[in-house]
């Protein structure tokens, strides 16, 4: 047992520098000030009614609103209370509570790394505080979500956390949706007792989550049922923590006012021990409009136009740049001279639309890479230049494009030849026998 048990642990030590990880902060707000930052987060406002949603789209009973988020002391609480006058949406419909949803839309997305916050929730009937991803420019549920953590009070201690990640088909249907997801237990008392750190680590076709820096489940796509499309792969995705209050509704044991309150939010990028060469090719032979340098932009390099330079050093109009990156799935395109004129591309073949509606080129980088050589605003790979005219004597069975340069036989210029092409050569029926 003493062996096996040695073995196991050097498998385990072996696998976890093959994939060691060093995190890198990259965003993160504490809530040190005495107002919620407006650089940082926005507020959700109402009940759904303006999006067309009754009660946010699963019948909640609280109305959003600023003021329920409150910062000092070093945290932020968002504060669910009674509304004995009632709160009017667009539908007319009268709420009777109140709460707060802040989210870093339009002002902070990004895409993997490892996502957390430290929060003291909440005991009670009828509460369900979230801290949860959606994707920016997505639909639900195709485009996907993610929940870091969601917990629903009872009358008892909230001794159980969830999280899930939902995949599904657009248009929403019944029977258009699937999610996975685990309900993780405390050993003793509530999670509203303390704090905590509920944490998802996230990556290419991976996604773990942790509660209090210990993994307790993952997520792969085969996990999901094979006819919905893996999504957490695509777009960059926004944060989101609230405090809702579920159509079942609180009972005569809920306290109000009531408060859910966030010590920090954190997210860091993962900085891999070994990233991968990457050597870029690009055929500019077929271009019109006059330039000095291609430059390779993307998603690694934060769109950052001159930074990534092509060579030629051959003359040949075919552009190189060799780079170092992390392992990941990108989008790209070619542009020159710092953005004077970029690639037009169609959706097709090797390129994708992105949330923002621009057509990119993919690449996914698992090793060292040589990509194929490639054609400025070709999606489908280079024209190959070439006789297309099976004929010529220099015919291109290869070629896609004539360039002109065919050369027929002597007597395929004579009018009406007759024989029999073989091997390049007419042949009469003398030559023949």
């Amino acid at each position: 047992m003493k062996n096996l048990s040695l073995i196991i642990f050097l498998i385990f030590s072996s696998t976890s520098l093959l994939f060691a990880q060093t995190w890198n902060l990259i965003w993160s707000d504490e809530f040190n000030g005495s107002s919620l930052d407006a650089t940082k987060w926005v507020h959700d406002i109402g009940t759904g009614s303006q999006y067309g949603l009754y009660g946010w789209g699963n019948s909640e009973l609280q109305y959003y609103q600023p003021q329920n988020t409150v910062v000092n002391n070093g945290t932020a609480k968002i504060i669910a209370q009674e509304e004995t006058n009632g709160i009017i949406d667009s539908w007319n419909n009268t709420y009777y509570y109140s709460s707060s949803k802040i989210t870093t839309k339009g002002l902070y997305d990004f895409k993997y790394g490892k996502i957390q916050a430290r929060i003291k929730t909440i005991d009670g009937q009828g509460f369900w505080p979230a801290f949860w991803m959606l994707p920016t420019g997505g639909s639900w549920p195709c485009d996907g979500e993610i929940d870091i953590m969601e917990q629903w009070g009872s009358s008892g201690p909230t001794n159980i956390t969830t999280g899930a990640a939902h995949v599904g088909l657009c248009p929403y249907s019944q029977g258009s949706y699937a999610y996975n997801s685990f309900s993780h237990p405390i050993n003793s008392g509530s999670y509203a007792d303390n704090f905590h750190i509920y944490e998802i680590r996230w990556d290419v076709g991976y996604i773990a989550w942790y509660i209090d820096n210990i993994q307790v489940y993952y997520l792969t796509p085969s996990m999901f049922p094979p006819q919905y499309t893996w999504p957490f792969d695509n777009n960059d995705w926004y944060l989101m923590l609230n405090l809702a209050i579920t159509s079942s509704g609180p009972n005569s044991n809920t306290v109000f006012p009531s408060q859910i309150e966030i010590d920090y939010v954190r997210v860091y990028e993962n900085i891999y021990t070994t990233n991968f060469n990457v050597t870029f090719q690009l055929d500019m032979n077929n271009v019109t409009n006059s330039f000095t340098t291609p430059e390779v932009n993307g998603t690694f390099n934060n769109w950052c136009g001159n930074c990534w330079a092509m060579s030629d050093l051959d003359g040949d109009n075919i552009w190189n740049f060799t780079i170092s990156i992390a392992p990941g799935t990108y989008q790209y395109k070619f542009a020159v001279d710092n953005w004077a004129i970029q690639e037009n591309l169609v959706n097709a073949g090797n390129c994708v639309v992105s949330a923002w509606g621009y057509t990119n080129r993919v690449l996914d980088i698992t090793s060292d890479t040589i990509l194929n050589l490639v054609c400025w605003e070709s999606c489908s790979g280079c024209p190959i230049l070439g006789c297309t005219n099976p004929l010529a004597t220099n015919y291109n069975a290869l070629a896609t494009v004539d360039d002109g340069s065919c050369t027929l036989p002597t007597s395929c210029t004579n009018a009406a030849p007759t024989g029999l092409f073989v091997d390049g050569i007419i042949h009469t029926r003398a030559t023949i026998n």
